[in-house]
């Protein structure tokens, strides 16, 4: 039976399985178990991990040979896949339930979906994990549930917000998860573990307010480049990790290039942004990127995205920077 992200470091006190599946729509809480299990694993012997990036264009039978690739010196391994619609097609789904059927105890096979709708949770491979591993089942922070989310959080780091943090908190973070831990980080590095109250809040967030990294998204999104470029301009001053400001924007134009790709299918507007959890006050900016960027360009972004990213780690000529201004400039249009 699929378990939810709460239960999960309990599960590994009872031990490892040979095959794991983590599916839902929030990548923090993902990160979270899988780095748990990650932890775990290392300690019983699991020193290598392949990460793999099953898109619609994967060989399903390379999975076979990355499993079968031993070391020189015959460590256990994982094999971290990333699936992101979370439909790995008939042949890989056959590959995977096969393996869930006869998994090896030296080759721990990770699974990660970030789409998991009730077709995906209902499927014969799904199911197979399922019975053979562990999967979890890993459900949106919704509107109402958001401010509890948060409290426990702040909590967990020994802040003791009141209601009116909470509260401020969740308004300016529109259940964006990864955004509202990084900003509970920030605070226990301001002020230390203890009380927090709405003005400490609003203090702690007004210097970061107009230059973090999904203000940068919205003004990008509105096709305002002076205003973008400004905000580009100020997170590098600011000292901010490209990389951080590659995932906001990677995030936002894969979540726009799935609200058009529904559209075109023809759900319904209102549809599209439930399952894709975008919340009500982010709704026109998606339909407007949505009308004046096309796929070219989305396809286009996603590349320059992966050159950024190789530059930012020394793995490429170039300054990321300059190249974040271009990927602007051309979303801005």
């Amino acid at each position: 039976m699929p378990i939810k992200a709460d239960q999960f470091r309990g599960s590994l006190e009872r031990g490892l399985a040979s095959i794991y599946l983590f599916g839902g729509p929030e990548p923090l809480l993902v990160q979270e178990c899988r780095d748990q299990l990650f932890d775990a694993a290392k300690e019983q012997g699991f020193m290598e991990r392949d990460i793999v990036h099953a898109d619609a264009r994967y060989d399903w039978d390379a999975l076979g040979d990355t499993g079968g690739t031993g070391s020189l010196f015959s460590s256990r391994k994982i094999i971290d896949l990333r699936l992101p619609g979370g439909k790995p097609g008939q042949k890989g789904a056959k590959v995977l339930a096969n393996w869930a059927e006869s998994a090896d105890p030296d080759t721990m096979l990770v699974i990660s979906c970030e789409q998991w709708d009730a077709s995906a949770r209902k499927s014969k491979w799904a199911t197979s994990i399922d019975r053979s591993g562990v999967r979890v089942d890993i459900w949106p922070v919704g509107p109402r549930e958001l401010p509890a989310w948060i409290e426990r959080r702040m909590k967990q780091r020994g802040l003791a917000p009141d209601r009116g943090a909470v509260l401020q908190l969740a308004r300016r973070l529109e259940g964006n998860l990864l955004a509202a831990q990084q900003e509970i980080d920030k605070l226990v590095l301001l002020k230390g573990e203890g009380a927090v109250t709405e003005n400490d809040i609003l203090e702690a967030v007004a210097d970061s307010a107009r230059f973090d990294a999904f203000l940068l998204v919205e003004r990008m999104f509105s096709g305002k480049l002076a205003a973008s470029l400004r905000v580009v301009n100020g997170l590098q001053r600011m000292g901010v990790a490209v990389q951080l400001l590659i995932g906001a924007l990677y995030s936002e134009l894969r979540t726009l290039a799935a609200y058009k790709q529904a559209i075109e299918n023809g759900r319904s507007e209102s549809d599209a942004f439930r399952k894709l959890n975008i919340w009500r006050s982010r709704q026109p900016l998606f339909k407007a990127a949505a009308a004046r960027l096309d796929y070219d360009t989305l396809l286009d972004a996603f590349s320059a995205l992966s050159l950024i990213d190789r530059q930012g780690k020394g793995r490429a000529e170039g300054n990321p920077w300059h190249g974040i201004d271009r990927l602007v400039s051309r979303l801005c249009g």
